[in-house]
């Protein structure tokens, strides 16, 4: 089920205090506006009702799909990432009842992020039917690919989305998507049959990212 909690958001613009609802867990095959509402960024923002200051709102929520087995967990920061990291790897009672799910279910796609960009593209990601360990891959081929033909095409990160054209992974720059190119379904095929062996070798990390993606061609390597 999901579960919310009520806090006091405080304005940065005027200083008034309102309240807006935390969501801790949200589970989509029960409550799928939520799951819409994630996408949409709805649920972690506000307006002040004072001076109507428009609020980002940034607190960690555990996203899941019972029917397509997903659970992310959106965790910001370096140590919350950490931490709900392992918590994916205890599988006592006390576990699941405290944080209303099992991470030992089998069959599951269990994720770790550190922004709500990053919980979203995981979900665009999987409704995509999609391998993310692959994705991440071609992120980072493609990402080289463009830094050395494209120089002044200055970008810090690439996120994947779908349109009516198929996959594309948005460049992006200090948040903001500024271009977009295409991640065909040749590539995505052809390079998840290449790195096979890889994504067998290491894919079973919670953190699925480019940084991911490095560190395992380094291990590889060794």
């Amino acid at each position: 089920m999901s579960e919310k909690e009520i806090k006091r958001i405080k304005c940065p613009k005027c200083g008034a205090l309102h309240d807006f609802e935390i969501w801790i867990r949200i589970n989509t095959d029960l409550d799928p506006v939520l799951g819409k509402k994630v996408k949409s960024g709805e649920l972690f923002r506000t307006t002040c009702p004072s001076c109507g200051q428009k609020i980002d709102v940034v607190y960690p929520c555990l996203y899941h799909e019972m029917e397509n087995k997903v659970m992310i967990y959106y965790a910001p920061g370096a140590k919350a990432m950490k931490d709900a990291a392992a918590a994916f790897d205890e599988g006592s009672e006390e576990a699941v009842r405290e944080r209303g799910f099992d991470p030992a279910q089998k069959g599951y796609r269990n994720r770790v992020v550190g922004s709500l960009y990053d919980l979203q593209e995981k979900i665009a990601i999987f409704d995509a039917g999609l391998d993310d360990r692959v994705v991440e891959i071609c992120k980072v081929m493609i990402g080289s690919e463009l830094q050395q033909s494209q120089p002044e095409a200055a970008f810090d990160d690439l996120l994947f989305y779908k349109d009516s054209t198929g996959g594309r992974l948005a460049l992006m720059r200090n948040g903001n998507a500024f271009a977009s190119v295409s991640l065909s379904d040749d590539i995505y095929t052809a390079v998840g049959n290449h790195y096979k062996p890889l994504i067998d070798r290491f894919g079973d990390e919670k953190v699925i990212d480019m940084d991911w993606v490095m560190n395992s061609v380094n291990k590889a390597g060794e």
